[in-house]
C-alpha cells in the first residue's frame, strides 16, 4: 500500500502540471491516469500569457517553445469584406508569450518534468474504486493483473470536463452547448506565419493556429447538419475564403483527419468537499471558441499548490479550507466561460439581426484597433478585464 500526501486523478495537462508544482514543494504526489499514452491530436492548444507564465514558473516553457510556436499575431476578418480586418501584433501588445502547441507534445514535456520531480505516475489504469474512512481516502487500482491501493488524505480532481471523480464525490454540475452548432477540428500542415487567424462567414467561422514548424490546428464552427454531412469539406471551406492565400490553404491539404465535436461549458457550483478539490476542466470546463481553456487550467496551478501546501502543513483537509481555491479563482473562470459562451452564440445564430450586429461590431472594432488591443491585453492578464473595457466592447 502506498501513502502519498496527495493523489491526483487525471494525468493530462491539469494533472501533470499540478503534480510538478506539488512535488517541487516536497509534497509526495501520485497521479492516476487511465491512458497508457497520449491520445492522437485532433486539436491544438492556444495558450495565453497567464498559461505560459505558469509553464515558465514550472520551469518547462523553454522546452514547450521548442515543441510548439511562439505566436506573433492574432488576426480576424470578415470574409465578405476585405476591408474589415483586425490584426494585433503580440509583441507590441506586451502581454507576454502566446503559444501554439500540440497537446501530445505539451503532455510529453510535462510528463518528463513530473518524473524528474519524483511524481509517481500510475497510468494504464483499467479500473479504480474509491472509499473514505477516518478522513482518509483509499483508491484501489487495477492495472492489468496487478492491484494497487493508495491511502491519501487529499484527492485532486483533474480528470476533465466529464470528470468521473466529480460524480463519485457527489459534486453536482450542469452543461450548456450552443444549439445546433458543432466544431470540425483537425491537425494540418505548417502555416507560413506564426499566428492565430480566424475568418467570420455568413454561417459560422473558421481558422488556423500555428503549432510549430510542422503542424497547425485547423477548425471551423458550423451548423451541426453541415458539419456532420461532410466534415472535411466544412474544414476546407475556410481555406478557400478571401484572406487565406495559397500558402495558408496548403496547410488544409495535409489534414490528418477531420473530426466533428460538440463541446460544452461545465458549471460546477461547488469545487470542494472534505478531502477533495476539483481543478481545470473538471471545475470550470469551457467552450474552445476563444482558446482560453488550457490557459485557465494552467492558471489554476500556482494557487492550487498554495492551498494544498497549507492543507498538508496543517493536516486540515476540510471543505472550508479547500474552498479557498474556488473563492480566489471563480471570478476569472466565470468571466472566461461567459465570454466564450457569448461568442459561440453569435457565430452561427439564426436570430434575425444577430449576424448584422456581429458584423457591425467587427467593422467598428477594425476602426478602433487600440480598443481591441486593450481588450486582448487585459484578457491576457490573470484578472478580469476592466469594466470600462467590457462596456466599450459591448457597445461596439
Amino acid at each position: 500500500m502506498e501513502k502519498p500526501d496527495i493523489t491526483i486523478v487525471g494525468g493530462g495537462l491539469a494533472g501533470l502540471s499540478t503534480g510538478i508544482a506539488l512535488a517541487e514543494s516536497g509534497i509526495d504526489t501520485a497521479i492516476v491516469e487511465s491512458r497508457g499514452k497520449a491520445k492522437a491530436d485532433i486539436f491544438g492548444f492556444l495558450l495565453w500569457p497567464p498559461g505560459t507564465r505558469s509553464l515558465r514558473w514550472l520551469g518547462v516553457l523553454p522546452e514547450a517553445l521548442r515543441e510548439g510556436a511562439e505566436l506573433d499575431s492574432l488576426a480576424w476578418f470578415l470574409t465578405e469584406r476585405t476591408d474589415t480586418r483586425i490584426q494585433v501584433d503580440l509583441a507590441e501588445l506586451g502581454a507576454g508569450t502566446f503559444l501554439g502547441i500540440r497537446p501530445s507534445r505539451l503532455e510529453s514535456v510535462l510528463r518528463d518534468a513530473a518524473l524528474r520531480a519524483g511524481v509517481r505516475i500510475l497510468d494504464s489504469v483499467d479500473e479504480w474504486s474509491l472509499r473514505r474512512e477516518r478522513a482518509t481516502w483509499t483508491v484501489r487500482l487495477r492495472r492489468g493483473e496487478d492491484t494497487t491501493e493508495l491511502r491519501t488524505p487529499l484527492l485532486i480532481g483533474a480528470d476533465g470536463s466529464g470528470s468521473r471523480l466529480r460524480g463519485e464525490l457527489g459534486l453536482p454540475s450542469s452543461r450548456w452547448q450552443p444549439r445546433g452548432q458543432a466544431i470540425v477540428t483537425g491537425v494540418g500542415g505548417p502555416l507560413p506565419a506564426r499566428e492565430s487567424r480566424q475568418a467570420l462567414s455568413a454561417t459560422g467561422s473558421g481558422g488556423c493556429v500555428s503549432l510549430g514548424d510542422k503542424a497547425s490546428w485547423l477548425y471551423s464552427v458550423e451548423p451541426e447538419a453541415d458539419a456532420a454531412a461532410d466534415p472535411e469539406r466544412a474544414l476546407r471551406r475556410y481555406a478557400e475564403l478571401d484572406g487565406l492565400d495559397e500558402e495558408y490553404a496548403a496547410a488544409f491539404d495535409q489534414v490528418e483527419r477531420a473530426v466533428v465535436v460538440r463541446p460544452w461549458t461545465v458549471t460546477v457550483p461547488r469545487w470542494a468537499t472534505d478531502g477533495a478539490v476539483l481543478m481545470g476542466d473538471a471545475a470550470h470546463g469551457m467552450l474552445p471558441h476563444l482558446g482560453l481553456g488550457g490557459s485557465l487550467t494552467l492558471e489554476d496551478v500556482p494557487l492550487l499548490r498554495e492551498v494544498a501546501e497549507e492543507a498538508v502543513r496543517t493536516g486540515d483537509f476540510c471543505a472550508a479550507r479547500l474552498s479557498a481555491f474556488q473563492r480566489r479563482r471563480q471570478a476569472r473562470t466565470a468571466y472566461a466561460q461567459r465570454i466564450s459562451n457569448q461568442w459561440a452564440r453569435v457565430l452561427c445564430s439564426t436570430t434575425p439581426g444577430a449576424r448584422t450586429a456581429r458584423d457591425l461590431a467587427m467593422r467598428r472594432m477594425a476602426r478602433n484597433v487600440e480598443l481591441a488591443s486593450r481588450f486582448y491585453r487585459e484578457l491576457a492578464s490573470p484578472s478580469v478585464p476592466s469594466l470600462g473595457t467590457r462596456m466599450r466592447m459591448m457597445m461596439l
